[in-house]
Formats: C-alpha cells, structure tokens, sequence
C-alpha cells in the first residue's frame, strides 16, 4: 500500500470515528431518527427538556437529596492502614447481583511528611492508592483483604493490584472510574477503569515558568478480568517518566478526571480543565470548567475535547468566581445521562470558599446542562461536620427498593490542604431528582419527542405523587403530526389515579402494551379539581 493510500485509509478510519460520534448520541435513545429500535428501556424524567419538550401550565421543582444519618458510610482507616489520611471517592459504586463493589482512592499518612502537604506535591503523591470495598446493601460497608499488592511490607490490606508499567510515584491516582462490561467478547478487558495522573515531560524539567503544581495531566486507562487485577490498557511507556508521546492526550496544565461512561458504544472521559487548555466559546480565558475526550476502543483517546458545560453566568476568570469543578460524574440511564458536578462557591477569602453539588443531564454524552441553574443537589456541611464545606462527586449511582442511592466524599477546601476524608452516601425516592406539577389552578400537559420503541410492543410506567380521584393523570398517544392514535386518545385515553414508584399505564380499549408501528408521541394531560397536588417524577417505556 503506498504512503497515500494508508493515508487515505487512516483519514477514512477517523472519519468514520467522527461521524459515528456526531451520530451517536441518538442510539439507544428511541426517538425518531435512531439508530437502536431494540432499546429495552427508556426513561422520561421530568426534567429533561429534550425528551419532554412541549408543556402547558407545568413548572419543574428540583429535589435535594438527604444525608444519611449514619454516615460517613465508609470511614478514614486506623493509623499505619492504607487510607489512614483519606478515603477519598473521586471513585466507582458498581452494583453486580445482590453485591455493591466500590473502588476508591486511597492516602495514607506519611510519618516523616507534614499532614498539610497539598496532593499536587510530588512528594505526597506517594502516599496514594487504589483501594476496594464492597456491601450487601449499599450501606454497611467492609476492605476485605485482598491479599495483592504490598504496603509497608504487608499485603495484609485492601489494594487493587496494578500493573507496574507506570509510575504511580508520579501518575499521582486520586480519581479512579470504572466500568464493568460484562459482555465484552474479552473477558480480560469486562471492567475498565481510568485513573487521572500527572506526569512529568521535558517541557515541564526546561521551564522556569511552571511550578511544582503545573505538572500535565493524563488518564490511564487500565482492563481487568475481576476488577481486582488491573493491566495497563495502553502500550507500556518507554521510560520512568512518560511524555506527551506516552500518555492518552496530554493537558498543558491540568485535566482532573470527573467520571467514565460508554454511550452508544463510544467511551468517554468527563473532566475539569482549564485555560491555555480550553477557553470560552469565543476565545475568553476561563478556569475550572467541564471538557470531554473521547475514544471508540479505549486504548487511543482524542487530543481534541469538547467543551461540555458552562456554568450559568460565567464570563471570565476575572468576572466569575462560581465555577464548575470536576464535572461530570455520570449515571448512564439508556436514552438519558444524569451526572453531578461540583458546584465551587469562590471568594477573595480561602476560608470562605464551599463546594457543594450540583446535578447535569445530557442526551448526547457530550453536551450537559443544569435543569435549573445553580441548583444545590446534595449541600456540603457546616461547623464541624464530617463533610464541613466541601464535597467531592463520584461514580456511585444505584437504585435499592423505592430509594436512589448516590455516593460522595468530602474536601474541606477551606484549609487550604488535602483534610481527612471519607465516603458518605445520600437518599432519595426513587428517581425522584425533580418533579413537574401545575403552575396555575387549572389543568396542565406535557408532550414528547417521537419514539419509535414498537419492535414487539411497549409497555408505559408512571412515577408520580398525589394521585387520586381529583388528581389524575389522563395519558394518550398521538403521532408524529399530532393526530389522535385510535384506541390511545380522547376517550380511550389512560387514567392513572394511583400514586406510586412504578404504576403501569392501562388504555380502557387496548390494554398495557403499545401495539403501533410508527413513530409516536406520549401525551400526558394533568387533570381533577385537585390537580395542584400531582407530582409527575417521570415515565418508563420498556
């Protein structure tokens, strides 16, 4: 093949890649125009404008989420353990059967060190590690001992064990993600994880400018059979200290991983970067922002990012102290991406700063937005608390019985210093993130996007509040061009009067299932002399 022909083939390769992830964010979504007609399930939530675009007299009501009272659920260890200083949860919660695995990252005191060494320094970034736990109902929580990788002359602890080719001295693995793909064709490569690290390279030894804590930043991605025993995804770098031609792509100053997800086959990596790396959409400086990489094997990731998600308001690092921090852990919902980012309350004052979470949704696995701007979904503590001023997001996502179960750490921000940290678990009804409810005294409607979900029929599934003989839900289906479906509309249309987490919708004529083979519409009327008390969480179509 001569030099132009690979080219060609090289440029056809990445142009397949790019189209595919222009292309992507529709599959598996359902609506018209998909690629995936065999989705097993998709989710309507309440506040998501994309799928749920036309409303009549509704308003949407975001929920905050409850601090358990016991926590936090998965404590600091005693001295001398390997998460002695921190157990910090820039980490994973993967439900698998009746068993909840975590993986966190773990610090360790460092006797001959000062406890307030920032994580930035090389010489604190020793102290870190990849650790494990796991529950049998989310909540009480053990470090088995696993029995893998040495620390301070045992292997009497719970380490993951990881592969040797980088320098972890170095690589600095204070944010890991997972995933667990169970059906990969290679069972060595069913859980993959990224861990964020900062390397050193020749740019960063030759420049006066840089500061110990300007050191590039990376991911490395990492395959295991058991997610216990991890290998290094990419070729092994070349030398003890990597450069840019090593690493996955490469971040003048800093990328800070913020979550992992695969959505319509393209994986991706959320995070935190800031100018010279990225700048505002028309050239503007800007500081803690959320960007995306992408890669369609997991092994060779994009240098180009996109530019994910711009706090309401934000101008300039000059003009804006609201800032999005470590943006986006990410639940992957089907058709839907729900993710939380830190919402990072600047000041002129250290002592003043405060982290708390904010809550993303996204139908593209690219672009995310806030349903309501500036909305506080999980709050950081005060005084003295466990979680006093700063919290931090991870990958932990799971519904148990009628709860949603999310998991967080803490950062108190305020001091300056990487404080004790520990793992903390918050609650609410299940996918109860908000609600939609009349905004006058009168009847109210929503209408969706097309669907398409008709290979062998469809079932639909209201999660809603104060339901009753006053307070109804009247559901009906139309097509693409709004005309009324026989046996689906007006007369025939769905009363759910019946308040529940999963209450199935049943048309008087047809029965359960959706028996339409083109393109339509869900249409959903809120309705009674009593209708201000309806809460509608969202719906399921399976």
């Amino acid at each position: 093949m001569t030099s132009r022909a690979k080219w060609l083939s090289l440029g056809g390769v990445l142009s397949l890649m790019a189209l595919l992830a222009l292309v992507g964010p529709l599959a598996g979504t359902t609506p018209e125009g998909s690629r995936s007609k065999t989705a097993k399930r998709l989710t309507l939530f309440s506040f998501d404008n994309h799928s749920i675009p036309f409303k009549d007299n509704l308003y949407l009501t975001m929920a905050q989420a409850e601090k358990y009272p016991g926590n936090p659920v998965v404590p600091r260890g005693p001295a001398g353990s390997v998460d002695s200083y921190r157990a910090q949860f820039y980490g994973s919660v993967i439900r698998e059967g009746e068993k909840f695995r975590m993986w966190y990252a773990a610090c360790h005191y460092d006797e001959t060190k000062s406890e307030g060494k920032w994580a930035g320094n090389p010489e604190f970034s020793k102290n870190w590690h990849v650790a494990y736990a796991e529950s049998n109902d989310g909540i009480h929580w053990v470090k088995p001992n696993l029995g893998l990788t040495s620390f301070k002359g045992s292997t009497n602890n719970n380490l993951v064990e990881l592969s040797s080719e980088i320098d972890l001295e170095r690589s600095e693995p204070i944010a890991v993600f997972i995933l667990h793909e169970p059906d990969d064709p290679d069972p060595g490569r069913r859980y993959k994880m990224a861990v964020y690290g900062r390397y050193q390279n020749s740019a960063y030894e030759n420049s006066r400018s840089r500061t110990k804590l300007e050191v590039p930043a990376t991911i490395y991605p990492y395959f295991s059979a058991d997610g216990l025993r991890w290998k290094l995804a990419m070729p092994a770098p070349k030398k003890r200290v990597v450069d840019e031609t090593e690493a996955p792509f490469t971040a003048e100053w800093v990328f800070e991983i913020g979550g992992l997800y695969k959505f319509d086959g393209i994986y991706y990596v959320a995070g935190q970067e800031i100018s010279p790396d990225v700048w505002l959409p028309n050239g503007g400086l800007v500081r803690r922002t959320m960007t995306t990489h992408w890669s369609g094997d997991f092994i060779r990731w994009s240098q180009e990012k996109s530019f994910s998600f711009q706090r309401y308001g934000y101008r300039s690092p000059k003009e804006s102290l609201e800032e999005a921090h470590e943006g986006a852990s990410v639940w992957n919902r089907g058709n839907v991406l729900l993710g939380l980012f830190g919402l990072w309350h600047g000041a002129a004052a250290q002592n003043l700063w405060r982290l708390d979470l904010g809550f993303l949704v996204s139908n593209d696995g690219i672009h995310f937005r806030e349903p309501v701007a500036d909305h506080v979904f999980v709050k950081a503590g005060e005084g003295e608390d466990w979680d006093r001023h700063g919290l931090i997001q991870g990958q932990g996502f799971e519904n148990v019985g009628d709860k949603t179960y999310i998991y967080y750490g803490t950062w108190d921000l305020t001091r300056g210093e990487v404080t004790p940290g520990a793992i903390g678990l918050a609650t609410l009804r299940r996918d109860g993130f908000g609600y939609l409810s009349t905004r006058l005294p009168r009847e109210g409607s929503f209408t969706t996007v097309p669907l398409t979900m008709t290979s062998s029929g469809a079932g639909l599934f209201v999660n809603a509040d104060g339901l009753g003989e006053k307070s109804y839900l009247s559901v009906e289906l139309i097509d693409k061009y709004g005309t009324a479906i026989p046996g689906y509309s007006g007369t025939a249309a769905a009363l759910v009067k019946k308040s529940g987490l999963r209450e199935k919708v049943n048309w008087p004529g047809t029965g359960t299932t959706i028996a339409y083979d083109r393109p339509y519409r869900v249409r959903v009327h809120f309705a009674g002399s009593s209708v201000k008390s309806i809460k509608f969480y969202g719906a399921y179509l399976e």
